[in-house]
């Protein structure tokens, strides 16, 4: 697309209620292989699909219901064997992995309990081991299975928010593809996805929307035809524009939100954007993150989808143009817009809204009278800066120059001036009497190793830290220190060490905490001096915090049959948990959500005699302690 082309109010009408582009899939699936997992055969539904827009993730796969309880039999989707077992206090909890004839592999995840074949292998294994938490592959003739053959029972482990399947279909490359492709007859949907909202934002500092170079949300209203919504208003803009859109699909029957499987934008007719949920690899890992506004997720508790390619993405979900899918409004002519939005049954829904281009000023032309705006204010966007100021003009330092700037345009009582960090890093404005410090440091390249250092602090990036340039800033005061905004996604791990007052005796217990919001989240550390070096994938605000308080540990069973404990911590978290009965280790299992740990025999015929043992320990090292005798009266039961 060269730019947006104008087209003629007739043709534009025309496009409006004329018929868009028919959804089409790219493969074709094998129908009637798999047999769903729960109750095969008779009606169900879904409380999640593949590409839902989870906190930190797509999810990859499809939660089938359980009828809100735990303890339904799960069956094997198509013959195979078991090629790995899982059992983890988060993520997947305990899991089943099954490799098939035609190289596909099938996932079943949050299972209370494997079959009783796998439960004595995995059981036996842990013992050996002495852990709770293990990953086993055994060999392929092991443990093969037959279609519909019962192979767990259904929970609620690990990460699950509520008891069902998570069951996925995997190919040979190790992607995660679409289970509903497959052909289930057992759900059914007839139910179209649905608008939300969608955003409007600015690439650069020379385009506009309504006049401002702010993101703006735009909620779409009904029409009078079926499954078609638009906007109240035309949106007037100009330059480079980054689209947004936040919606989910709804199934029949159910009252869940889900992902959608495609989105296609077209401008004046042409095809600008497609979206397609179709199938992403395993190790897609934190690209997540990038691939939607992650400010607005942290920050707002809503997830927007990017329709557009974002620069350095590589993720191959995206057909888009020249441009990326981003909006090049270069006229002033009335364009239209029309996002078209599919679920993995080809229900669709539509929304079309106009643009109108213009002209924008370069410089603000008047502001009210009643100006009482003091100081400076400030907006810090990816790549450029947002100052708000009541006088005129600014100087900008950089690089111990002084460059002198009018402002862009006004807004309400005060200036609005904008800087696009690609000329260079201002270190502080002088706006009137007030002088505002940025606190910018440094311009950190994507793809490289990258050190910055500055008296007692270093920040370390690999070439695999950022997803682009990061315009970095810090704010240091005390022992707290502010790296950039919690609301700037990092795609891996950055290494930070600085100077920290604090006692030496309390050193040991001192750990870097991150702050989000007045809440508090371990990090770690190791001291090295007076210095404390750890590491992190999330920017924002960091300090050390000192723990010297034991985990709380609360008996509730400890008799021949089973023992069981509620085990929490306050601030730096569990890390750990270990129990003997007469110096013998025992299986503990472990359910974070409701802080409950309980036994698990080695031999269920042979009972518990002697003195318990349990070691309860948190990241900051410190450890509670229980002894008690195991005796013959059961104690209250969970």
């Amino acid at each position: 697309m060269r730019g947006i082309i104008g087209w003629r109010v007739l043709a534009i009408y025309f496009l409006f209620f004329g018929a868009s582009t028919a959804y089409s899939q790219k493969e074709n699936y094998p129908k009637n292989y798999f047999s769903l997992p729960v109750y095969p055969g008779k009606p169900n539904t879904l409380s999640g699909a593949l590409g839902d827009l989870r906190a930190s993730h797509f999810h990859a796969g499809i939660d089938v219901r359980t009828q809100r309880r735990e303890g339904l039999p799960i069956t094997a989707a198509a013959e195979g064997y078991i090629s790995r077992i899982i059992v983890q206090r988060a993520g997947y909890g305990k899991a089943l992995y099954v490799t098939h004839p035609n190289g596909m592999t099938t996932v079943y995840a949050h299972l209370q309990k494997f079959n009783e074949e796998i439960g004595a292998y995995v059981r036996e294994e842990q013992y050996k081991n002495q852990t709770f938490e293990i990953s086993l592959t055994p060999e392929a003739g092991r443990f093969p299975v037959k279609r519909e053959q019962l192979i767990a029972i259904s929970g609620n482990t690990g990460s699950s928010e509520g008891p069902h399947l998570h069951f996925e279909i995997r190919d040979v490359h190790n992607h995660f593809l679409n289970p509903l492709f497959f052909g289930f007859p057992e759900i059914k949907d007839n139910t179209p996805p649905r608008f939300i909202d969608i955003s409007l934002a600015p690439a650069d500092i020379n385009s506009r929307v309504n006049g401002r170079i702010d993101r703006q949300v735009f909620t779409p209203i009904p029409t009078s035809t079926p499954r078609l919504v638009t906007l109240k208003d035309t949106i007037r803009a100009s330059g480079t524009l980054l689209l947004e859109l936040q919606a989910f699909d709804r199934m029949d029957g159910t009252g869940f939100n889900y992902g959608l499987n495609c989105i296609e934008v077209k401008v004046d007719g042409e095809e600008v954007f497609v979206f397609n949920m179709e199938k992403f690899p395993v190790d897609l890992g934190r690209d997540y993150h990038y691939l939607i506004n992650y400010k607005a997720r942290v920050a707002d508790k809503k997830r927007y989808y990017k329709c557009y390619n974002p620069d350095k993405n590589t993720l191959n979900i995206y057909k888009t143009n020249e441009h990326r899918g981003k909006l090049k409004v270069q006229d002033d002519s009335t364009h239209l817009v029309q996002i078209r939005i599919y679920d993995s049954f080809e229900n669709s829904s539509e929304l079309k809204f106009f643009i109108k281009g213009e002209n924008v000023s370069e410089k603000g032309t008047s502001l009210a009278k009643s100006a009482t705006v003091s100081g400076v204010q400030a907006n810090y966007q990816e790549n450029f800066i947002k100052l708000m100021a009541s006088e005129r003009p600014a100087l900008f330092f950089v690089d111990n120059h002084e460059i002198t700037a009018e402002p862009a345009y006004s807004e309400g009582n005060h200036w609005v001036y904008l800087w696009g960090l690609h000329h260079g890093l201002p270190d502080s404005v002088r706006v009137g009497g007030e002088l505002f410090l940025t606190g910018y440091k440094a311009k950190v390249p994507p793809a490289l190793n990258y050190r910055y250092e500055s008296g007692d602090l270093a920040i370390d990036f690999t070439e695999k830290s950022l997803f682009d340039t990061l315009y970095l800033y810090l704010n240091q005061e005390g022992n707290l220190l502010k790296v950039n905004d919690y609301t700037w996604p990092l795609r891996n791990t950055i290494e930070i060490r600085y100077k920290v007052e604090i006692a030496d005796s309390l050193k040991g217990k001192t750990h870097i905490y991150r702050r989000v919001n007045g809440r508090d989240s371990f990090l770690g550390g190791q001291w090295k001096g007076d210095q404390i070096h750890f590491t992190t994938r999330e920017l924002g605000e960091f300090l050390p915090l000192t723990d010297t308080i034991p985990p709380r540990v609360r008996l509730l069973e400890c008799h021949p049959g089973k023992i069981s404990a509620r085990i929490s911590d306050e601030l730096s978290g569990i890390s750990s948990f270990k129990a003997k009965v007469d110096g013998q280790w025992v299986l503990m299992n472990y359910e974070y959500k409701n802080n409950y740990i309980w036994s698990e025999k080695l031999d269920e015929s042979v009972p518990f005699s002697g003195e318990l043992e349990l070691e309860v320990r948190d990241n900051a090292g410190n450890i509670r302690l229980i002894q008690a005798p195991i005796v013959e009266t059961k104690s209250k039961h969970r």
